[in-house]
């Protein structure tokens, strides 16, 4: 994904958050999700926010289906599980 600054991952590798670098905002923020069958990542229904901390929130909905296994950390490398696709 085109200018891809940070990813965060959970415990298991299928949910997190990527930082992308924007012209607009400076830096957006989007949910993502493991596509198990073609083993890369990809954004939750186009989501994005301005901060990390919504991104998260998005996370946290009673009502969401996409639950996160314990706290999110900082990845080293940009391809766990594959690529990152939009």
């Amino acid at each position: 994904m085109e200018r891809l600054h940070t990813i965060w991952l959970d415990e298991t590798y299928v949910h997190g958050i990527i930082k992308i670098y924007d012209s607009i905002f400076e830096y957006l923020f989007h949910p993502i999700v493991l596509d198990e069958i073609k083993g890369e990542y990809r954004v939750i229904n186009n989501l994005w926010y301005t901060t990390y901390h919504g991104a998260r929130e998005f996370f946290r909905s009673p009502s969401n289906p996409y639950s996160v296994v314990g706290r999110m950390k900082v990845n080293e490398g940009t391809t766990v599980g594959g690529s990152i696709v939009k």
